[in-house]
This record gives structure tokens, sequence and C-alpha cells, in this order.
């Protein structure tokens, strides 16, 4: 495993050789390791942002909701976060993408 970004929250790592060839990414927060793709990393920064919206089920009746509610093909993941939780969990996955994007630019546009 190759650590991609990490902050007080939780961190993320690269798989080499994952069993599921499309989960090649690692997001651990507290004690609790996920295995995602790269996709669900961006549908995960989706659920996320758009958490402060209301939500009308009994329990949040029309209050934005304290949980991160986010389902895929291969997970279902429920965390319940508060604000400041939210906004480190938000820099994980920001800064994961972005050292991400950032070695693929370097890779396509190396010299030699």
């Amino acid at each position: 495993m190759e650590q991609i970004y990490r902050n007080e929250y939780g961190a993320c790592y690269a798989i080499q050789n994952a069993p599921n060839p499309i989960c090649t990414l690692q997001l651990v927060v507290d004690s609790i390791g996920i295995f995602m793709s790269v996709d669900d990393l961006s549908h995960l920064l989706e659920v996320v942002r758009n958490s402060d919206k209301a939500c009308f089920c009994e329990e949040c009746q029309g209050n934005p909701c304290n949980k991160i509610w986010c389902s895929g093909p291969m997970h279902d993941l429920c965390l319940k976060i508060d604000e400041d939780r939210l906004k480190q969990l938000e820099d994980l996955i920001v800064g994961t993408q972005f050292t991400l994007n950032m070695n693929q630019t370097l890779e396509e546009y190396r010299i030699g």
C-alpha cells in the first residue's frame, strides 16, 4: 500500500495488486478501511458536499442529516459525522483526488 493523502481524520492509500482490480483505493477513517474505486471516491465527495441539504426521513424531519450515506454496487457506507469531521472528510477526498490527478498529469507530460 502506498499512502496518497493523509489528514487528522484519516488517510487514503493506493492498493497494489488489489483483489478487486476496480477498487484500487483504500479510504481509512478512524479504524475502518473501505476499498473503493476512483469513481466511488468521486461519488462520496458529491454526497459529502450535498450533506447540508434537508433530509425528510423520520429522524431528521427536514433538518440536515448528521450521517453520510453512500451506496454503490460494491458497498454501503453510513458514517455518523459532525461538521468538523465532515470538513476533514471532504479535505481527505479532495486531497486524494488532487494527488492522484497530479501524478497522472506529471506522468502524461513526463519528458524522457
